[in-house]
């Protein structure tokens, strides 16, 4: 009897001659499509890196990712592994890429070509004095009052 068997590589099966460092960072996955997906990088190296995401990616797909210190990288997705997916730079980063990305801010990627203008200033907030204050306040509740007095006396 012949039992049919599919052979899997183990993690033991790891081909990658880069040495990897342990990130453990969140980060922003891009597929073709421009679909945003967010996700923990466990891992990088010169060669590529891995990902920690509930999302689905296709085996071959061609992914970009946000790579705070570095900025946009393109990748393909080449394995699954447990809880997410280990991906390859189509460019290999330099090492200083690898040891600085990641170790500094956030990426901030700007969308726009127009100028960058200074927000406005926040308006001031001139208060009347509380003497005027309450005379609004009375006068306004005695308007109110006296029109209520009318409308009742009209009814009865």
């Amino acid at each position: 009897m012949l039992i049919p068997a599919i052979l899997l590589p183990s993690d033991s099966d790891d081909r990658r001659t880069a040495e990897r460092q342990p990130i453990n960072q969140p980060s922003t996955l891009r597929d073709a499509r421009s679909t945003a997906t967010d996700v923990y990088v466990r891992d990088l190296s010169e060669t590529g890196f891995s990902v920690a995401t509930d999302s689905r990616l296709e085996i071959g797909s061609t992914v970009t990712i946000g790579l705070p210190g570095r900025g946009r990288a393109s990748a393909r997705v080449v394995r699954q592994v447990a809880g997410g997916y280990g991906c390859e730079f189509f460019e290999p980063l330099g090492r200083a890429d690898v040891m600085q990305t990641f170790r500094g801010g956030t990426v901030i990627q700007m969308t726009t070509s127009a100028p960058f203008v200074e927000p406005a200033p926040e308006p001031e907030i001139r208060r009347f004095p509380g003497a005027v204050r309450l005379t609004v306040i009375v006068g306004g509740s005695a308007m109110l009052w006296l029109g209520i007095v009318k409308v009742v006396a009209g009814l009865l």
